[in-house]
């Protein structure tokens, strides 16, 4: 379906969303509305800040499996490689933002993306971000088992304004966001456990690593050479005895028990 400014058909879904924003199946209401534009296949909503991710809101009807992976591995830890929490914390903003255009080089050679991202959003994934203060973000993320077409990203970036404008709104009825607390990743847990087995600038190199980002985008970032990457990354490997990125997410992003298994 094509969208037109003046299509009546929009007009009269968002003024139907308006209506729903103090009722609790406002963002199943707003998923169907974006699912007669593009392809969802699957959906979350949730609050991105420094410490962790707040979940708000989840499909009524989805599959176990994947809601165990989303509490369990994702919001425990796994986030901190998602290609749209790392550029939402680099720059906080409002907006529409498609997968392409933020993931780094290697994301599709990462274990994130083989481990998680390929198995429960499998092809595509696009997400509307919306800056509630200097440490918060809400963001609703749209998976897709195929590929989004340029005139799809398109039609969803026109209609920004009204969605974001209506995130933001019915964040005046999410009573109970703040007490959405989740336990401290173990991503952290592991980095306090290495103490000063690696250096400060080894551990920032070690999270773009398995983020999927290359040694020049790394470089980049950290304002070094893609020399003095190389040496970092094979000192972290030294040191930590491992010799792929497949041991090293083990180590950081799989529960003790796999671990052992994969040993």
């Amino acid at each position: 379906m094509s969208l037109d400014l003046h299509n009546l058909a929009w007009h009269r879904s968002a003024g139907k969303l308006i209506m729903q924003l103090n009722r609790p199946a406002f963002w199943s209401s707003l998923i169907r509305v974006l699912n007669e534009y593009v392809q969802i296949d699957n959906w979350v909503v949730v609050v991105f800040s420094d410490q962790q991710v707040q979940v708000i809101c989840l499909p009524e009807v989805v599959d176990s499996e994947e809601i165990d992976a989303f509490i369990h591995r994702y919001i425990k830890g796994l986030y901190l490689l998602d290609p749209f929490y790392i550029a939402n914390r680099e720059n906080p903003q409002t907006g529409f933002f498609h997968l392409l255009d933020i993931a780094p080089e290697h994301f599709l050679t990462t274990e994130y993306y083989h481990q998680y991202f390929a198995q429960y959003i499998t092809v595509d994934e696009a997400q509307y971000n919306v800056q509630l203060d200097a440490d918060r973000t809400l963001c609703i993320s749209l998976g897709s088992n195929v590929r989004f077409t340029q005139e799809q990203i398109t039609i969803l970036d026109i209609i920004k304004p009204w969605v974001t404008a209506l995130m933001h709104q019915r964040m005046s009825f999410e009573s109970e966001v703040e007490k959405n607390l989740s336990e401290p990743p173990a991503w952290s847990e592991t980095i306090v456990q290495l103490g000063t087995q690696v250096t400060a600038r080894e551990k920032d190199v070690l999270k773009l690593l398995l983020s999927g980002f290359s040694n020049k985008e790394i470089a980049g970032k950290l304002s070094l050479s893609a020399e003095t990457i190389k040496v970092h990354r094979r000192n972290i490997y030294n040191k930590l005895n491992i010799k792929s990125q497949s041991e090293l997410f083990a180590r950081f992003f799989m529960p003790k028990q796999e671990t052992h298994v994969l040993n």
